[in-house]
């Protein structure tokens, strides 16, 4: 699997990525202008919302990470840019994710450890709070989706899908196909519901593949140019996974590892010991003894 952003704004605005591509048109005309400025080496996220309103979250060219948003909700800025004692902020930007419903009237907030939502579907706040006993996550939601007319998906980390897809029907059929199958639900890498528009949505699987259904038709070429680049990046992905594992050594040839540096460790052990037997002995010779020793 690969890393991917798929998020839709109000205004017919669009941005998709992925590890080897960008898609984007209609930005906001500021968020636009910081895509093409020479600020940014990598996009960690980007959400799109009501009219001109955005967020995104960034590395600049000297690896220091960025935040910059606009007309987001109240409640929403103020958790992401809350400051400590110290006068720094306390959500990590590189893991800062946010899904924001219709009308920004709703929003999921997380950065892999603190939480906030607000105004959610009452079947949502439900599924979400049932999940939680004193303050404790029992089964944490590892996507969040916000659709229109309070339509919803939740798919936790153990795979608990709960959904109100009446006006995502192909999607909702999807979901009811993979919880009859093997590791069906688990497999499901991302979902997007298009906000402002019915049976809209983008699912990526674990394995890069890419599903949508009835985009704006501006969006769809965009989207079909992400197939190829996710694919690729998902082998990457899996390939360098490999990799690290191949490198990383063997159970048995830790346990020789470990037997050897221990019996490396007696022996250096013995050999000081016996160092220091001899250093102290010579130290302990009278200064005739230490003239017969050479032949004096």
């Amino acid at each position: 699997m690969c890393d991917s952003t798929f998020t839709f704004g109000q205004r017919g605005d669009h941005f998709f990525q992925c590890p080897s591509r960008k898609s984007h048109t209609r930005l906001p005309k500021k968020l636009q202008n910081l895509l093409t400025s020479n600020q940014i080496s990598q996009i960690h996220h980007v959400t799109l919302g009501f009219d001109n309103s955005f967020l995104i979250t960034y590395r600049d060219k000297n690896g220091r990470d960025h935040m910059k948003s606009s007309n987001i909700p109240h409640e929403l800025h103020n958790f992401l840019y809350a400051k400590d004692s110290l006068n720094l902020y306390i959500r990590n930007r590189q893991t800062i994710r946010v899904t924001i419903g219709p009308y920004n009237s709703s929003f999921f907030a997380h950065d892999g450890s603190a939480y906030l939502w607000m105004d959610l579907p009452p079947p949502l706040l439900n599924a979400i709070q049932s999940r939680i006993k004193d303050g404790t996550w029992l089964d944490r939601p590892r996507i969040v989706a916000i659709g229109a007319e309070e339509n919803f998906l939740m798919i936790t980390e153990k795979n608990t899908a709960v959904w109100n897809l009446s006006h995502y029907r192909t999607l909702g059929k999807m979901l009811e196909f993979s919880k009859t199958q093997e590791r069906g639900i688990a497999e499901v890498q991302s979902v997007v519901l298009h906000p402002y528009r019915y049976q809209s949505f983008v699912a990526q699987s674990k394995n890069g593949t890419l599903i949508h259904e009835n985009l704006p038709p501006h969006s769809i070429a965009d989207m079909e140019g992400m197939r190829e680049p996710i694919k690729r990046d998902t082998e990457e992905t899996a390939r360098r996974k490999e990799r690290a594992v191949n490198r990383r050594p063997s159970l048995n040839h830790q346990a020789t590892l470990r037997r050897e540096w221990g019996e490396r460790k007696h022996q250096l052990q013995t050999e000081t010991k016996g160092y220091q037997m001899k250093l102290s002995l010579s130290l302990d010779i009278s200064p005739g003894g230490i003239a017969r020793t050479f032949g004096w």
